[in-house]
């Protein structure tokens, strides 16, 4: 990814798994997650489940087994952009630049194109839905409170547990 993409220092990556955890409690995906460890390597703070990365089953039709799929890939993308958006409309308080938009869907189109067989327009429909979403989600200020509270966490505890953070993001469904 690009280097306007990279963490600049420990809080930014605090703010960055934060808003990846975020994601994943809002798109019903926090079955999947293990953990988050700010001492992990770039990549790894965020500890998913072995059936995250494995959704073939052969007792699956081959349609709810590409629904599984995008359901993933929905919730990966998912984690990219509320990383990205925590530390901008969180940490800076400011919002995306068109540059970064730019680099953001090109990285979500090479990704549907890789593990959805999804063309350009269709990779376009979900990055343009999800962006729209998380703007707004990342807009409202009780995320602020919750994402600065669990940035703080984060970077106090150094790793926590999948139970700490779903305890801790418990107050997103008040939202």
């Amino acid at each position: 990814m690009n280097s306007r993409l990279k963490y600049i220092d420990e809080k930014d990556k605090s703010y960055g798994l934060a808003g990846m955890a975020i994601s994943m409690v809002v798109l019903d995906g926090e079955e999947y997650l293990n953990g988050i460890s700010m001492d992990a390597p770039v990549g790894e703070g965020i500890d998913l489940s072995p059936e995250f990365y494995f959704v073939g089953n052969p007792r699956l039709s081959a349609k709810i087994a590409w629904n599984e799929m995008l359901k993933h890939f929905q919730i990966s993308s998912g984690m990219i952009l509320s990383n990205i958006m925590c530390r901008n409309y969180v940490q800076h308080r400011r919002k995306l630049t068109s540059e970064l938009i730019n680099d953001l869907k090109s990285f979500v189109r090479e990704e549907a194109r890789d593990n959805c067989s999804l063309d350009e327009d269709e990779s376009d429909v979900l990055f343009d839905k999800s962006i729209s979403y998380f703007d707004r989600l990342f807009s409202y200020a009780r995320v602020h409170e919750i994402a600065h509270d669990l940035a703080a966490s984060l970077v106090k505890q150094r790793h926590m547990t999948s139970q700490e953070v779903i305890e801790q993001l418990r107050q997103l469904s008040m939202i």
